[in-house]
C-alpha cells in the first residue's frame, strides 16, 4: 500500500474524531441547558435596548436584506466565473 493514502486516512480521522465529539457534547449541552440559553438571550436583549424595540426584532427584519444580497454576491461570482472559464477556453483555441 502506498503512503499517501494511508496518511490521508489517518489526518481524516485525526480532525474528524475530536470534531464529531465536541459536535455531540455541544448539542447535549444546548440540550440540557435551553431554557436557561434563552432565557440569558432574552435578558441580555432587555438590558442592551435603550427603549422601544429590541435588537433581535430588529436584526430579524433585516435578515431577508442580507439574504438578497449574499444570493446576489453568489449570483454574480458565479457568472464571473463562468465567462471567466469561457474567455479562457477561447484564447486557448487560437
Amino acid at each position: 500500500m502506498r503512503k499517501a493514502p494511508l496518511i490521508a486516512i489517518f489526518w481524516f480521522f485525526a480532525l474528524a474524531v475530536p470534531a464529531t465529539v465536541i459536535a455531540l457534547v455541544g448539542v447535549a449541552y444546548i440540550d440540557l441547558n435551553f431554557s436557561k440559553i434563552v432565557q440569558s438571550l432574552v435578558e441580555l436583549e432587555r438590558a442592551t435596548t435603550a427603549g422601544g424595540r429590541g435588537w433581535v426584532a430588529e436584526t430579524a427584519e433585516r435578515l431577508p436584506e442580507l439574504a438578497g444580497m449574499v444570493v446576489g454576491m453568489v449570483v454574480m461570482l458565479t457568472i464571473y466565473l463562468f465567462t471567466r472559464k469561457s474567455v479562457e477556453v477561447q484564447y486557448k483555441n487560437r
